[in-house]
């Protein structure tokens, strides 16, 4: 301790009240921390100044593209008429976008949608009307008029649009013996009228009881088929 009298007291001082506090700054730190922000100062100006240089560049840039431009339209337009002239028009000519948009996206185009499976338990089934001949199709004649359809070859199904012809198959040979053969093969055909109201006739596939073939999941919804229309069976036993 340290001891000094003043004119009428004495006053005793610590040593540790003589040193710098732990939390003050001494002068050398200070100038350090003003030393280290003038050097961030000068950093962040040097950093504008390089994008202001670099804006500069990119506008200078744009204005000599632009003026490039003006003098292609320029030559195009005193150029003499054929390939060279419009061959510069071509490359002057502004584009369908401006700059940074793109093109606008086309639509996929795609097949048909997907046919909705059809709920059997909330529709009706219709009759179905089918006429079967042994060894060949009845022709065409046959149901030339309405009414006089051969009645006496005919089974009558009940069924839905989305019916197989495996499924018709297996319906048929409920009612049909001859159908039942492993060998026989039956022969599908569609009657409709025309747009003249005229019967016609054409094939929707054949099935083959013993194996499967490449008609047997042929739905009746996906041929010209229509709630009405009549089936020609012919029904091959060999």
């Amino acid at each position: 301790q340290f001891c000094f009298t003043e004119s009428w007291r004495v006053r005793s001082i610590d040593w540790r009240e003589a040193m710098p506090k732990s939390g003050s700054e001494s002068e050398s730190e200070k100038e350090d921390k003003k030393r280290d922000k003038k050097d961030e100062d000068k950093n962040r100006r040097r950093d504008d100044r390089d994008k202001d240089r670099e804006r500069d560049r990119d506008r200078r840039g744009e204005g000599a593209a632009q003026e490039l431009a003006r003098e292609l339209r320029r030559d195009a337009a005193s150029a003499p008429a054929g390939p060279i002239r419009s061959a510069v028009a071509a490359a002057t000519r502004p584009g369908p976008y401006a700059d940074g948009q793109k093109p606008p996206s086309r639509p996929v185009v795609r097949g048909p949608p997907p046919r909705k499976a059809l709920d059997r338990s909330k529709m009706c089934p219709f009759l179905l009307r089918v006429f079967r001949k042994i060894d060949g199709h009845h022709a065409t004649e046959d149901f030339a008029e309405r009414g006089k359809e051969p009645v006496d070859e005919e089974l009558q199904v009940y069924t839905w649009p989305d019916v197989t012809l495996r499924e018709l198959v297996d319906l048929i040979k409920d009612v049909a013996p001859e159908a039942r053969s492993p060998s026989a093969r039956l022969s599908f055909k569609l009657v409709y009228p025309d747009k003249t109201g005229k019967n016609v006739m054409t094939d929707l596939g054949s099935v083959t009881c013993a194996k499967r073939g490449p008609d047997d999941e042929k739905q009746l919804s996906s041929s010209k088929f229509q709630t009405g229309d009549l089936i020609d069976l012919a029904i091959f036993k060999s």
